[in-house]
Order: C-alpha cells, then structure tokens, then sequence
C-alpha cells in the first residue's frame, strides 16, 4: 500500500448500492471504521496485512490473483513471496505481542473484551490501541521499502 496507491472502489452488493457490512472485515474493525476511531486508510492497511498474512503465513491463495492466466506463470509463486517478505518486515517491527493483537483481530475475529483480555489492556481503551496499531501498522506500509512491493 504504496503512498501513491489509490484504494480499491468499495464493493457494492447492488448497482449503485453500498455494502452494509463486508463479510471479510472483522465486525470489532467495522465498527471502529463506523464510529470513527480508526481512518480508511487504517482499514486498509488492516486489510492489507491480513491479506499478506492469510497468503504468506497460512498458505491461502491470493484472492486478488487472476485464475485466467495460470499457464506457467510464476506470478503466484511471486505474490507468495512477496507477501511473505512484507509479513517478515511488518513483524520485525510491531513483534509478537502486536502481531497477536492484530491475528486476534483480523484472522480470528475475536470480540473487543476478548481483545483486551489477550493484549492485557483495559477493554475501555482497547479501540483506541487497536487504532494506535492501525496507524503504527499504516505508517510503515507507507515508509516500507519499493522492493517489498514486488510480487
């Protein structure tokens, strides 16, 4: 997620009309977007490194990847890669106890009071630590170097 990347068009369950709720986003980040703790962009980047994680840590396919040109293209042993790189630099720097926060969040769906439970924080500031690593989370995909981009 580039500085210069421009943010998918929102997905519509009907011509002209917006989605209610997106199956994929965990309800916890739906209605910290809803409420306005946490930005668009801090959703995406949310999104973006659930996606790097489903594909690069738990061997899940790249929902993004045309299946109409598999032949012997290398571009999903390439997107794999490059999910797993930008997985690897995001760890290194958030670390274990935040990379929890954020698989108990986006992989596992866990409710707000299960959050704060599992990250030993207090439930009534739990939404805005969750925001605080969205944007830690959205700074560094912002300053993250262009060859971890590749694939």
């Amino acid at each position: 997620m580039p500085a210069d990347s421009t943010a998918p068009p929102p997905q519509t369950t009907a011509p002209g009309a917006q989605a209610d709720h997106d199956p994929a986003l965990p309800v916890i980040i739906e209605t910290l977007r809803h409420d306005g703790i946490i930005t668009a962009r801090q959703l995406e980047a949310a999104r973006f490194w659930a996606t790097d994680y489903r594909i690069g840590v738990m061997g899940l396919e790249d929902p993004l990847f045309d299946r109409t040109s598999l032949g012997l293209s290398r571009r999903p042993l390439n997107g794999r890669s490059g999910s797993i790189n930008r997985y690897r630099h995001i760890h290194d720097i958030i670390g274990a106890r935040y990379e929890r926060v954020l698989i108990a969040a986006m992989i596992d769906h866990r409710p707000l009071h299960e959050l704060a439970r599992h990250a030993r924080h207090d439930p009534q500031h739990m939404g805005q630590v969750l925001a605080l690593l969205l944007d830690f989370l959205t700074r560094h995909y912002d300053a993250m170097p262009g060859h971890l981009w590749r694939g």
